[in-house]
């Protein structure tokens, strides 16, 4: 399942642009690329990248205001666009800004978190299957917040405990796999083992209090976003935009990886640092996206798969696999509300009938290419 690209060196840039010192002489601007002038800078975009973002964008805002729309009590998506302009009835309102929104809010923070995280990981090890899912990141950050929840009293929801968690899962797969560029199956399979163990324990310990409990603990493990609002989906919205600026730093150096680990060296790249610095990165905004919902399964590896294909894998598209990470696990959400109506259902369940059968048709497709 492991994904190579036959990359040039003038295809490496950042995930957006690549910015250079602006020369006296003519500047030629490569195919599929708009140069913007800033000063003594030429800024080169991507036009396919900013194209499939802002299409991302218009389905995001659109998948919002139908997610708004459904539920127990129906609503137009003309009368939840109302309520956004600010020409509805009070009752909508209340229903809208109060009741709804603040879920669809959670689910959108959550789904771009693992988006973005599964496309640093899927980069860095260069394989489909290294996502934070697979190789315990995830099940780190559960079990950290169970056992706060659990034996703890804190008082409120212990999201900000899921990145102690998944920093204790990765230190211990980063210490039986010191190099996950060049080792990205056994990366893999070491994190199996990791997200097997961290599930275990934090089973072992809802197994020994009583149901009354560990009910609500229970049924956010399973991927469930009944109750969440912006109390933990904005703190986590917000340290997620503090990490942007280190995720755009290391995006450039990002690229030159896939060109493979001598030749990356050969641009004067520090690979163990940078690779380090990507896989802390990637583990801290996996761990903030589980704190919303639970550990919800296949985002992290679906967004990043179709972002890749979108744009033609030109190049790394970290914000199209958070766009795209956003928009899956909103349809995951809305879809199981719309069908397990009026019962509760957890949106992991969801992302798992849908991941795998997303999964079983890359395995057959990949097995009629062999054949």
């Amino acid at each position: 399942m492991s994904h190579e690209h036959s990359l040039s060196t003038e295809q490496v840039a950042p995930s957006l642009s690549s910015l250079t010192l602006a020369s006296t002489s003519p500047v030629i601007t490569p195919t599929g690329k708009w140069r913007l002038q800033c000063g003594q800078y030429n800024l080169l975009v991507e036009k396919r990248a900013v194209i499939v973002s802002v299409i991302l964008m218009v389905m995001l805002l659109v998948g919002i205001v139908i997610a708004v729309s459904v539920g127990s009590a129906k609503l137009t998506p003309l009368s939840a666009l109302q309520a956004f302009l600010g020409d509805a009835s009070r009752m909508v309102n209340i229903m809208v800004f109060k009741i709804r929104l603040p879920r669809v809010v959670a689910v959108v923070v959550a789904g771009a978190a693992l988006g973005l995280s599964g496309c640093l990981i899927q980069t860095l090890v260069r394989n489909r299957l290294a996502t934070p899912d697979m190789i315990g990141v995830n099940e780190g950050a559960t079990l950290a917040i169970t056992f706060f929840t659990l034996y703890i009293t804190v008082g409120a929801w212990p999201w900000w405990a899921a990145p102690i968690g998944a920093m204790l899962a990765a230190v211990i797969l980063f210490l039986l796999c010191k190099n996950p560029g060049e080792q990205g199956y056994l990366f893999v399979v070491i994190g199996i083992g990791v997200s097997e163990l961290m599930r275990a324990i934090g089973e072992f310990m809802m197994s020994t209090e009583s149901i009354v409990h560990v009910s609500s603990v229970y049924m956010w493990s399973m991927g469930n976003f009944v109750g969440q609002g912006y109390t933990t989906s904005l703190p986590v919205a917000m340290l997620l935009l503090l990490l942007c600026p280190f995720i755009v730093y290391f995006s450039r150096q990002l690229n030159v990886l896939r060109l493979g680990v001598s030749t990356a060296q050969s641009l004067g790249i520090n690979v163990n640092r940078v690779q380090l610095s990507i896989l802390m990165l990637a583990i801290m905004v996996a761990a903030l996206g589980t704190a919303i919902g639970g550990p919800i399964v296949f985002i992290a590896m679906a967004a990043p798969i179709l972002a890749s294909y979108c744009v033609k894998n030109r190049i790394v598209p970290l914000w199209s696999a958070a766009l795209l990470g956003a928009l899956l696990l909103l349809f995951s959400d809305t879809l199981v509300r719309v069908l397990a109506d009026p019962h509760e259902v957890a949106t992991g369940i969801m992302t798992r009938i849908l991941g795998g059968m997303m999964l079983l048709v890359f395995l057959l497709r990949d097995k009629g290419s062999a054949d």
